[in-house]
């Protein structure tokens, strides 16, 4: 049996990045919301559920590929890409 390690992070009001745009991205971007996060989002394209909460202005999105240093800013990065 695996040992884990719980981690509990407080989120609120702390600039977090999800790099990726598809269901995976959404599915992080969607747990990180309720914590209270200041979530931007990297990536050239976004999953129709991601969309809406960048219409909403729930998330903010950069419209582009990663690039070295994008994460500078950031208190917290999430890789939600396939590359």
């Amino acid at each position: 049996m695996p040992n884990y390690y719980p981690v509990f992070l407080n989120l609120n009001k702390v600039p977090c990045l999800v790099v990726g745009g598809g269901e995976v991205a959404y599915r992080k971007t969607e747990a990180l919301l309720p914590c209270g996060a200041e979530v931007t989002v990297i990536s050239p394209e976004l999953y129709p559920s991601l969309q809406q909460l960048q219409e909403t202005k729930q998330v903010t999105w950069i419209c582009k590929t990663y690039q070295a240093g994008d994460c500078q800013g950031f208190q917290m990065v999430i890789s939600a890409t396939d590359q």
